[in-house]
């Protein structure tokens, strides 16, 4: 991991994730769980053909979509401990769907070049843990997850 001075701050190229799992538009709510599990991850960049960012479909988006209104904390936390169970009941009731349907849609970006301290910031601002990186064009180039800060931050010590 790269180490930071003075005079040249960490930018986001240095940190982020280059090889990103990503779903197109016209994905389904299955291919995301299948994608989400097969690669551990908790957010996925959903993109065009041509590799515009469009938004993100994170596991709270679809946590969202299953649960009751009026579900209370306690049966949010079984659903959580349950993981087996919610899959089954997201391929259910979503499967067919295609991700658009539950993607949060204009999601917060930062550049290559941007420094670490913004991404941070923009993560703490926006109450997000996934801020992908994109180019000019808006083109998915890479990536940074909460779990890098403390990857970095670990790597310091």
């Amino acid at each position: 991991m790269a180490t930071t001075t003075a005079q040249s701050p960490l930018l986001a190229s240095s940190v982020m994730q280059r090889d990103v799992v990503t779903l197109l538009e016209s994905d389904t709510i299955q291919d995301a769980v299948d994608k989400l599990t097969e690669n551990h991850v908790s957010a996925i960049p959903i993109v065009t053909v041509d590799g515009q960012l469009v938004g993100v479909l994170t596991v709270s988006d679809l946590l969202r979509l299953v649960q009751d209104a009026e579900q209370s904390l306690e049966d949010r936390m079984t659903i959580y401990e349950n993981c087996f169970w919610l899959t089954e009941l997201i391929r259910d009731q979503l499967g067919n769907d295609e991700v658009t349907t539950a993607m949060s849609g204009s999601p917060v970006t930062a550049r290559p070049n941007d420094p670490l301290q913004r991404v941070a910031k923009l993560m703490l601002d926006h109450h997000v843990h996934h801020i992908p990186i994109t180019d000019a064009d808006e083109h998915l180039v890479g990536i940074i997850s909460s779990f890098d800060f403390v990857r970095l931050a670990t790597n310091a010590v």
